[in-house]
């Protein structure tokens, strides 16, 4: 599928050599296969959604570093505040000890936040009871996809697709991030300083079975990205099954990848900035791993 895709982009540019979309879809399947090269070959082309903050992804992975901090520098200067710079700006800053100013942030692992959902709300009947009716009765497109092994992940946004069912569900994430914000008020970081007077909840579930597991990516659309454990099961090691989240996906020579490891059970709510990688560590057992990812996405990312 993905080599039929690239030749039918490539016909469309054949066709129209200033087709934007048809140049920024086809990097990003390059980018999503690694290949950098042809990728920037693509986004350097044409300054379409966001195809020059790849376009700065494809540098870094590239080891371009002068043309890297050129345009990081571009975008600094520009004032452009988004989760991938911000990824970006700190990764480099691990990787080649350059600091530069961050302007979404500059210490994400400092704004992560656990709770226990279990606390305060029916957990049973407002999420696990909807999770499986959705997913068991499959109302919702299923998908397997690239970055998970042993699992799959509802197609689309389940809160637009199944608005009435997940209402209460909305209603609890939007308490939860509200509550969020206010924790970090008085932050300096921009995400806080410059929170999205409107956003949107983008949110699917992602099921596991045994040896499951999701590989490090980052969420490119969201301001703060959110999961909602709706069965953990049992561990079998103190780590099993947790989350990580992470600066670094590269492996870095005389230094350490900043990262937490996070002990989630069922009932767990985790939020952190956008800017975060993440990903879980495999689990055994006979029962199904069951997530409610989602993102808070600003309204500028939505039109």
């Amino acid at each position: 599928r993905a080599v039929e895709a690239v030749l039918c982009y490539l016909r469309a540019i054949i066709l129209k050599d200033d087709f934007s979309m048809a140049r920024y879809n086809l990097g990003i399947l390059y980018l999503t296969s690694k290949d950098y090269r042809k990728a920037a070959e693509q986004f350097e082309l044409i300054d379409f959604e966001k195809s020059k903050y790849y376009l700065l992804r494809c540098f870094y992975y590239l080891d371009e570093k002068v043309r890297f901090f050129d345009l990081l520098d571009n975008f600094i200067a520009q004032g452009e505040i988004d989760c991938v710079i911000g990824s970006l700006g700190c990764r480099s800053a691990l990787r080649y000890g350059i600091e530069r100013q961050n302007l979404f942030c500059s210490d994400p692992l400092n704004y992560v936040l656990k709770i226990d959902l279990s606390n305060d709300y029916d957990f049973d009947n407002i999420f696990i009871k909807t999770a499986h009716s959705i997913l068991d009765e499959d109302r919702v497109a299923k998908k397997s996809q690239g970055l998970l092994t042993n699992g799959y992940q509802t197609y689309g946004n389940l809160f637009d697709l199944e608005p009435d069912s997940t209402k209460e569900i909305q209603d609890v994430i939007h308490a939860e991030i509200e509550k969020y914000r206010l924790n970090f008020k008085n932050s300096e970081e921009g995400f806080i300083k410059s929170w999205p007077t409107e956003y949107s909840l983008y949110g699917w579930l992602l099921s596991m079975k045994n040896g499951g597991e999701l590989r490090p990516h980052m969420h490119e659309n969201g301001w703060i990205s959110g999961s909602i454990y709706i069965n953990v099961p049992k561990k079998k090691t103190s780590d099993s099954g947790n989350l990580v989240v992470c600066i670094e996906d590269l492996p870095l020579s005389g230094s350490e990848n900043k990262a937490e490891s996070i002990d989630v059970i069922t009932g767990s709510l985790c939020l952190f900035p956008a800017s975060l990688l993440h990903y879980t560590i495999p689990f055994e057992s006979d029962e199904e791993r069951i997530v409610l990812a989602f993102d808070v996405v600003p309204k500028k990312l939505l039109t």
